[in-house]
């Protein structure tokens, strides 16, 4: 971003296009870990430092967190009971949502999907008057909430029923047999709307598979979807190689996954995708006032 808080050319042209897939009903939101984390969330190394500690394993040395959570599984013979009692304790706490939360709660977007286990979109949603129809178990898609105005798909489960939810790598091994209907209901709506991802890694495999299945499948003809990253800062004390290495591997990840479909849009700094969604929110209610007024005329 340009001093002075304008957007630059692409920031700008990223509010373009999603400002018009607002006013055609097509938005759609992905929300990654973090997108929760500015609201005091922990991430996934720090929710699973209590879980390295006990294999005696440095967590920061840990790349594959869904293994290491394995491994402590497997040493307790199948039982993930301090697992399900860390999702309770860090993610069952009244949190409230974001800016961010709340910008795309205002905006007319009717479907959010998250790997996340707080319940910070359905806040923010419910805080605006709007009903959410939230699901993150198989049998719940099979039902309509009356009258809602969104549906939240929570794809790895919710923090109050952490049995269920996604955790270790038997969890994704089996994602597609276990939840085959949510590998569906997203696969269908990466073909029917245009997703903003917020917050994601791209590192999550059921993800993966999903958006490979749609290249495959529509090759050259798949929808065109789009994320927000913060560009590689250079740590204290790095040496200049190894961060222009940082950025190079970020340079080839941003052509990879324009590969899947998805176009990146880099920020320096995390507040400025607070700045690109109001700036998408301001064209909005801008559009919205134009219409009333010319209704009355």
């Amino acid at each position: 971003m340009k001093q002075g808080g304008a957007l630059n050319k692409d920031q700008f042209r990223l509010v373009e296009l999603l400002s018009k897939e607002v006013e055609e009903g097509n938005l759609a939101i992905f929300a990654g870990a973090g997108f929760s984390r500015d609201a005091g969330f922990v991430d996934w190394k720090t929710l699973l430092k209590p879980i390295a500690d006990d294999l005696e394993l440095d967590v920061e040395k840990e790349w594959d967190l869904v293994t290491l959570a394995q491994y402590h599984t497997n040493i307790h013979h199948a039982n993930r009971a301090k697992l399900n009692q860390l999702l309770v304790t860090e993610f069952s706490t009244n949190v409230a949502p974001t800016v961010n939360h709340r910008i795309l709660a205002r905006l007319p977007i009717g479907t959010y999907w998250t790997t996340n286990y707080d319940n910070l979109i359905e806040a923010a949603l419910e805080s605006t008057g709007k009903i959410a129809d939230v699901k993150y178990t198989v049998k719940q898609l099979a039902t309509t909430k009356s009258n809602r105005d969104a549906v939240v798909y929570k794809m790895h489960g919710d923090a109050t029923h952490p049995a269920d939810a996604v955790l270790i790598r038997d969890d994704y091994e089996r994602y597609h047999i276990n939840m085959q209907p949510y590998v569906t209901a997203l696969s269908g709506d990466l073909v029917s709307k245009t997703f903003l991802f917020l917050g994601f890694s791209f590192t999550d495999p059921n993800l993966e598979y999903i958006l490979s299945r749609v290249r495959i499948h529509y090759g050259r003809d798949q929808r065109q979807h789009y994320c927000v990253l913060r560009k590689a800062k250079r740590y204290d004390n790095e040496a200049l190689v190894d961060f222009e290495y940082r950025q190079r591997k970020e340079q080839l990840f941003a052509g990879e996954l324009l590969r899947v479909g998805i176009k990146t849009t880099f920020v320096d700094e995390f507040e400025e995708i607070t700045a690109i969604l109001k700036a998408v929110e301001y064209r909005h209610k801008r559009r919205t006032v134009f219409i009333s007024g010319a209704a009355h005329e």
